[in-house]
């Protein structure tokens, strides 16, 4: 078994390096100051990638709106380790998930449970955008034990949204669309369900064994989502990727993404794909547990999110860049088209909605 080449983070910019000889893939690092100067060739590079993984890294350390990000992004996983850690599940289980089915965007989320309560596979908190910007009075509150985090929670949501909407600009103007076309359906104004993700997947034990993944192969939910961890897990299919079956790549298909410090995980969600007709390409990926010893370490990640306004008609822009559809379809507002996506994880019964076992690991995001 592989050596492990750190025992944890022991900083903010400390990462957990891969073991040697395990099949990487290398993507492309894109400077968050070039982006900010409007260089013309950076861009190209984020258009071009995300017409065809839709992942790439973002170099946080090169601006000074990236370096705050980054610690704040440091900041929120250690909230997590705080409280998904150390707290008794019962009361976990006190910040509620929305109660009706949809998007995973507030509450407090568990797979699999051992015999003392506790999760042996993964659990994560959701703070939902749309409470905490209302600007009007809700009856949300987050629990005690986070609400004093609560400014933290808003700052990070603020800061993604604003590199976002830098991400959206650009591939706005490579799409040769109209100024504002793609921000305006992201408006930080308008309900998305958007959210901040901190997600715990607990360290093996020295005689357990997972071999499937803490999350099943999918593409996100959303437009953009931004991914900070510290200890590999994640993995995305080769570009040239075998298949056995119409979107099932080999085993031997997917490759490792290794952490980063000071750098961002970013790829682009369903909805990107939907707005330019398949021009731009979502970000299929798995989370499985980590390689060697390192899967005895308890791996956590921030996950930022942006989807478009709910009431946004979720159909393709009109572009010379984007292909043009063959067929009408009936169009969905984001709002349904996203419920109705984490429905098609689960069935109907008179008891309510219900997940198969063989997609218990598969929750979009």
């Amino acid at each position: 078994m592989a050596a492990v080449t750190s025992t944890s983070p022991s900083d903010d910019l400390d990462v957990v390096s891969l073991p040697p000889g395990l099949p990487t893939i290398d993507l492309p690092r894109i400077s968050l100051a070039k982006l900010l100067s409007g260089d013309e060739a950076e861009a190209k590079v984020i258009f071009d990638i995300c017409t065809r993984t839709g992942f790439f890294y973002l170099n946080l350390m090169d601006h000074e709106k990236g370096r705050s990000m980054w610690e704040k992004a440091c900041f929120t996983r250690r909230i997590g380790q705080g409280v998904l850690g150390s707290l008794p599940m019962e009361e976990k289980a006190t910040f509620a998930k929305r109660s009706e089915l949809g998007i995973f965007d507030r509450g407090h989320q568990v797979t699999y449970r051992k015999q003392d309560g506790q999760t042996s596979f993964t659990e994560a908190i959701n703070i939902p955008r749309d409470e905490l910007f209302s600007p009007h009075p809700t009856d949300y509150a987050l629990p005690s034990w986070l609400a004093e985090h609560e400014e933290s929670f808003k700052s990070i949501m603020a800061e993604g949204f604003n590199i976002c909407n830098i991400i959206y600009t650009i591939l706005g103007r490579e799409l040769q669309l109209p100024p504002g076309s793609l921000t305006s359906v992201h408006r930080a104004d308008a309900p998305s369900r958007s959210f901040v993700r901190i997600l715990r997947y607990p360290g093996l034990s020295p005689t357990q064994s997972i071999k499937r993944p803490r999350f099943e192969a999918h593409r996100d939910i959303t437009s953009i989502a931004v991914l900070f961890t510290w200890i590999a897990g994640l993995q995305i299919p080769a570009e040239n990727a075998e298949y056995v079956a119409p979107d099932v790549e080999t085993e031997e298909s997917w490759r490792w993404v290794q952490p980063l410090a000071g750098h961002a995980i970013v790829n682009l969600g369903d909805a990107m794909q939907i707005f330019t007709n398949g021009k731009l390409k979502s970000g299929k990926h798995r989370v499985v547990t980590a390689p060697g010893d390192q899967n005895r370490l308890d791996r956590y990640s921030v996950l930022v999110t942006s989807r478009p306004a709910l009431d946004t008609p979720m159909k393709a822009f009109k572009s010379p860049v984007i292909p043009r559809s063959e067929k009408e379809e009936e169009v969905e507002t984001c709002g349904e088209w996203g419920d109705n996506c984490v429905k098609s994880f689960f069935y109907k019964t008179v008891d309510g909605w219900v997940k198969p076992q063989s997609l218990a690991t598969a929750q979009p995001a």
